[in-house]
């Protein structure tokens, strides 16, 4: 029953981590959606006044070019902003509970099969062949 119950919470934490993970990269990919939208309209808007405010001083190529430069500061500061990856720290503890789950239920697992040969056995000497036999097939399967 123990070896059911740690895949259950391994499956459930697993659920979870997904869940809330997932969640959290849609929210971030709608709201940058929506502000790269708003920032495109505005940089439209700026660069029309920006380019008339400029014109008479400078020139129409100065003037764009002092307006290009302005937009590429501008990406390189949304770009740094867009790196930063979301953080959830009911997503990480699912996440080290899944983990810690089926560590245990491979090690509930590795007992059971270690005793197995024990309890089917009519002797006890042929019984501990098995169980030793057993437990260096499951220790190399281990260090794979």
């Amino acid at each position: 029953m123990r070896l059911l119950s740690l895949a259950r919470a391994a499956w459930q934490a697993e659920g979870l981590y997904l869940r809330r993970s997932g969640r959290g990269y849609a929210i971030q990919a709608g709201l940058g959606a929506v502000a790269a939208v708003f920032a495109l309209l505005m940089l439209v808007m700026l660069h029309i006044a920006a380019f008339a405010a400029l014109l008479p001083s400078q020139g129409p190529v100065w003037s764009a070019l002092i307006i290009a430069f302005g937009d590429l500061v501008l990406a390189a500061i949304m770009g740094l902003l867009a790196r930063k990856p979301p953080r959830d720290t009911v997503a990480e503890e699912a996440l080290a509970l899944r983990q810690a789950a089926l560590r245990q239920m491979g090690d509930t697992a590795t007992q059971a099969m270690i005793l197995a040969p024990l309890l089917r056995s009519q002797t006890l000497k042929k019984g501990a062949i098995g169980a030793a036999i057993t437990a260096a097939i499951v220790g190399f399967m281990n260090r794979r």
